[in-house]
């Protein structure tokens, strides 16, 4: 429901919102930290819902919703003791932060996918959604493993064996991946399918049928997380190989540098633990 009257078309008011909010004491809780926080540089304390709310802007407040929401999902369902449920989170918010970058450079009014790009090289996805995309692209792993542990077991054990791509295992053993089980929950909770499809199809974009260039570019916010690169080696080949030419990879590298040297990506673990 508070994602539904979060998004840009929504017609609630402004007193709905807040409603909705104070029924979650934990997400009040957030709202009212992260106005605090040293990031707005209020010169005043910020003390009732409203004004949080104000501040905050509808973007921030929906984000929160989604962390607040799927860290109490997980919480809710039992996992194997040796998932790993930060590592986790800390992947996933770093790979919202490289996504929502990317998204900027590649979608932006100058960007070589923005609007004056072909239809097909189009980046039709706001920067906030790539955020959202990318801290939830993994959500599938933990529900895999919630369903069925013994077979996540067997998927952990075989990945460590033979260091294959971890859903090319899964594939294996279940002939489906974390990122289609990932895409099916968040459809079940009513995400817009520019969200599920990107997720659904990170690990192979080439194949997505629609917002093939969202998931394109997910995949690549993906690989700079995991990859091992810095500034003498410039970012993974890899990852370049599925972002369009037209982009200057120095300036971009810098600018994730930047990003993921940010403070906001530890304040944000604090909301889902």
């Amino acid at each position: 429901m508070l994602f539904e009257v979060t998004q840009e078309d929504s017609t609630a008011s402004l007193r709905d919102l807040v409603t909705l909010i104070s029924r979650s004491q934990k997400l009040t809780l957030r709202v009212l930290a992260i106005t605090n926080s040293a990031a707005y540089g209020l010169a005043f304390k910020v003390s009732t819902l409203q004004q949080a709310v104000r501040i905050l802007g509808v973007r921030e407040i929906r984000l929160q919703v989604i962390l607040v929401g799927t860290s109490a999902a997980l919480k809710a369902v039992k996992l194997p003791r040796s998932f790993d449920v930060s590592a986790l989170w800390l992947h996933q918010l770093q790979v919202a932060a490289i996504a929502k970058t990317l998204t900027t450079f590649l979608g932006g009014p100058s960007g070589v996918c923005g609007p004056s790009a072909r239809e097909q090289d189009r980046l039709n996805m706001a920067p906030d959604e790539a955020y959202i995309a990318g801290s939830l692209h993994d959500l599938g792993k933990p529900f895999f493993a919630a369903s069925s542990p013994s077979q996540w077991e067997e998927v952990q054990t075989a990945w460590n064996r033979n260091k294959q791509q971890y859903f090319e295992v899964e594939h294996e053993f279940w002939s489906m991946d974390h990122a289609m089980i990932g895409a099916r929950v968040l459809h079940f909770w009513k995400l817009p399918i520019l969200l599920t499809e990107t997720i659904n199809w990170h690990h192979m974009p080439e194949l997505a049928p629609s917002h093939k260039m969202a998931a394109r570019m997910l995949a690549a916010a993906n690989r700079i997380a995991k990859g091992d690169w810095n500034v003498a080696t410039g970012l993974p080949e890899e990852a370049l190989s599925l972002l369009p030419e037209g982009i200057d990879p120095a300036a971009l590298m810098e600018t994730i540098m930047a990003t993921l040297a940010n403070d906001s990506i530890n304040a944000l673990m604090s909301c889902v633990k």
